[in-house]
């Protein structure tokens, strides 16, 4: 019998496969320079940070989870690539230097198009950037510049002068999508167990605690771990639950920086609930701890807001 050849496989490896693995994008090490919020939005939206450099304001406040605070602290960490343009006049056609020009000229970033199209350009345009609104305008002129066809959430964006970690609040009108409310019980316990978890808040008594701890690498990182700060952890769990129903929630700010974003309703609410929702959330933080406050939906350009002591 002859001897068996060593092929090398890795010769026979088609050369896309090879750059394939070289050019592969480890997510998770991008965006440590930003806020978790921020990081974790362009992470979803596949967005890389020389992206960002070419991209343009409407782009980036158009990706879910930024609006125009969000934008300022992207920008300050990645400022827009200035392109000179180059006039036809400059050289005759055919030179070298012409050719050498053109062919350093970056294409525009053609992606989203529509992002930075008239719509939000229009959009724009009806904000005045230097002026702060009563609450009610602001409603008002974020409805009226919304370009989306779906029923965009809108979003109040808090620039706080110092950290606070999180604030009870009680929202007067419905704000966002309703919550699923859960009391810790063999049931649940019995779900949780075959990884199954059907409800976005967990409430539960000082006694079962020691049970579900066995869960808390599954429920810690989502953000559903019953705790005494969120007030998730009672003795009277069914009252609790009855005002979680009512409309009462805890707001969290970013663990690194001095911000608060808090969803207080729907586009397709009426104007009334959503100022009511605003003044809620502004009268639990107190105008006196806020430096500026943004409002905005899902794809429209960030409102000021006029904040009274």
């Amino acid at each position: 019998m002859g001897k068996k050849k060593n092929v090398d496989m890795s010769a026979e490896m088609p050369a896309e496969t090879k750059s394939s693995k070289k050019k592969m994008t480890i997510w998770e090490d991008l965006y440590t320079d930003l806020s978790p919020r921020i990081a974790s939005a362009l992470r979803e939206a596949r967005v890389k940070p020389d992206q960002l450099t070419i991209m343009q304001d409407g782009e980036i406040t158009a990706i879910e989870g930024i609006g125009e605070v969000g934008l300022e602290e992207i920008r300050a960490a990645y400022a827009p690539e200035v392109t000179l343009e180059v006039k036809e006049e400059s050289s005759p056609v055919g030179s070298e230097e012409s050719s050498e020009q053109a062919s350093t000229i970056r294409p525009a970033n053609k992606r989203h198009d529509f992002r930075g199209g008239k719509a939000i350009k229009a959009a724009k345009s009806k904000v005045d950037r230097t002026k702060s609104y009563e609450v009610n305008k602001a409603v008002q002129l974020v409805k009226a510049t919304n370009i989306t066809k779906f029923d965009a959430a809108l979003t109040l964006h808090l620039n706080l002068k110092d950290k606070m970690s999180r604030v009870e609040v009680t929202f007067p009108h419905m704000a966002g999508a309703a919550k699923r409310i859960a009391i810790a019980s063999e049931e649940i316990l019995a779900e949780l167990e075959k990884g199954i978890i059907n409800f976005d808040i967990l409430l539960t008594t000082p006694a079962m605690m020691p049970r579900l701890a066995k869960y808390a690498r599954v429920l810690g990182p989502k953000g559903l771990m019953p705790s005494p700060k969120s007030g998730t952890i009672t003795p009277d769990p069914e009252t609790k639950k009855k005002e979680f129903a009512g409309g009462k929630t805890v707001v969290k700010g970013e663990a690194k920086f001095p911000l608060m974003h808090v969803t207080i309703g729907k586009v397709s609410q009426k104007d009334e609930e959503l100022v009511a929702n605003i003044m809620a959330i502004l009268e639990a933080v107190k105008p006196k701890n806020i430096n500026k406050a943004v409002l905005a939906s899902t794809m429209s350009p960030g409102v000021k807001l006029l904040l009274t002591q």
